[in-house]
């Protein structure tokens, strides 16, 4: 797999500006089953702005064989404080066309679990060129004080040129609706910025822009 992996955001975040987000890469809903290459390090960071909110995300992670390690650290003005969310990845299926991969994590603010996920990511590539890539997320996701919700995920990526890669993505969570975003990646080298505008299908007045730099090492 060339594409790189997408890290996910805090949960918290989500939860507090945006309650169908759930599983996601860098500033996307959507996950992709890639992870970073085996002793291999990136670091993610985003600003979101929403009418009522701003907030900063910054999210290390390394791989060690099949397996990545994250921990997300954000913060913010009117989102209630600021939140770690560790994270593991194993990565159990890579393939010229396919890759998939187990996500588990949970996120802490104010010293209390806010909630916790599960989730299987897959990403296919339907041509050789590796051009598109269609990506599914497929799990459950557990708030603090409620049972657990059926998670679904999906987009679609297409590579208009190595330094132009467009994408549309929605995801799914049941008891709270759907979101989407839309947007552009913009490669240099192993790193890229990324600007996304989403929604929330149920709130027209939900909107958000994220701005992100995602740098390998």
């Amino acid at each position: 797999m060339t594409q790189r992996r997408r890290l996910h955001p805090p949960l918290w975040l989500c939860l507090l500006a945006s309650p169908g987000c759930f599983a996601s890469g860098g500033s996307y809903l959507v996950d992709d089953g890639a992870i970073a290459p085996p002793s291999h390090c990136q670091l993610e960071s985003w600003l979101q702005f929403r009418t009522s909110a701003r907030s900063v995300t910054s999210v290390p992670a390394c791989s060690w064989g099949a397996v990545e390690f994250s921990a997300q650290l954000a913060t913010g003005a009117h989102v209630g404080g600021g939140s770690a969310s560790p994270g593991v990845k194993w990565q159990f299926a890579s393939g010229p066309r396919l890759s998939a991969a187990l996500a588990v994590g949970t996120t802490w603010q104010r010293r209390r679990t806010q909630t916790s996920q599960a989730y299987v990511a897959s990403t296919f590539l339907p041509d050789p060129n590796g051009r598109w890539a269609f990506n599914v997320n497929l799990g459950a996701v557990r708030p603090r004080g409620d049972g657990a919700q059926r998670l679904l995920g999906g987009g679609v990526e297409f590579t208009v040129s190595p330094s132009l890669t467009l994408l549309a993505e929605v995801l799914d969570t049941a008891g709270t609706g759907r979101t989407w975003q839309t947007g552009v990646r913009l490669p240099f080298g192993d790193d890229s910025i990324d600007l996304v505008v989403g929604r929330g299908l149920g709130d027209a007045s939900d909107r958000w822009i994220n701005m992100g730099v995602n740098l390998a090492f």
